[in-house]
């Protein structure tokens, strides 16, 4: 009890002092959720319009990048979401643009992220000094950190950036590793759209035994990961 009066307390204290912080997370768990509601109509009404781009076009890049990485980055739409529609309605052709603009997305999320921190992190374990010791003994390891929580397809893309902001790791760390990371759940969701025979089926993802055991063995992976990760000394 004592433990949860101390986590609740030290939420008060950032809320007092850092309310947009608050605010974000209330955000990044909420409207994505909602943004896919609103937009997914959006994407199948204009499948066709979409498919008739010219992906050898400059212009076309940037229509495609900069929209999907602020989508993303901002908490629209999930990553894995936008991926299995990307695949569905564009095929092979937009997967590096994909690739891209989810690592756009992580800078755009991330330097938000470091804006909006005030110390956050440190009013949080306040009540916990092993705990902030053990995050600073783990600050040169980061990068792992970021691969195992990229790798889950169930850890919201914009809330680990925010995660990663408060934790400090460094941009460098959280591309280079996030990129590595998110490169499997990504391909898988992007390639069951590709071979989704309905818009339905895309949205769904995941839909086979096959999909649904790499699924699960990603979330497998990533818990052992970082339980791994604060576990080791």
């Amino acid at each position: 009890m004592k433990k949860n009066q101390g986590i609740f307390k030290g939420l008060k204290k950032i809320g007092k002092n850092n309310p947009l912080m608050v605010f974000a997370f209330i955000w990044v768990a909420i409207v994505p959720s909602l943004g896919s509601i609103l937009l997914v109509p959006f994407f199948i009404t204009n499948t066709t319009f979409f498919q008739q781009l010219d992906f050898s076009s400059p212009e076309t890049w940037f229509l495609y990048l900069i929209p999907c990485a602020i989508l993303m980055a901002f908490a629209f739409m999930p990553t894995t979401l936008l991926a299995g529609l990307t695949g569905f309605i564009l095929g092979w052709k937009a997967l590096l643009l994909l690739i891209l603009s989810y690592t756009l997305a992580t800078l755009f999320g991330y330097g938000l992220g470091k804006k909006m921190d005030k110390n956050s992190l440190d009013i949080l374990l306040g009540e916990y000094p092993r705990a902030k010791a053990l995050v600073e003994n783990k600050k040169g390891k980061m990068g792992e950190l970021i691969f195992f929580v990229r790798l889950s397809p169930i850890i919201p893309f914009a809330f680990s950036n925010l995660l990663f902001a408060l934790l400090d790791t460094g941009w460098k760390r959280v591309v280079l590793f996030g990129f590595i990371g998110m490169l499997p759940r990504t391909l898988l969701a992007f390639g069951s759209g590709v071979l989704a025979d309905s818009i339905y089926t895309a949205i769904r993802q995941g839909g086979n035994a096959f999909n649904w055991a790499l699924i699960i063995g990603l979330i497998l992976l990533s818990l052992w990961g970082i339980a791994r990760f604060f576990k080791s000394k």
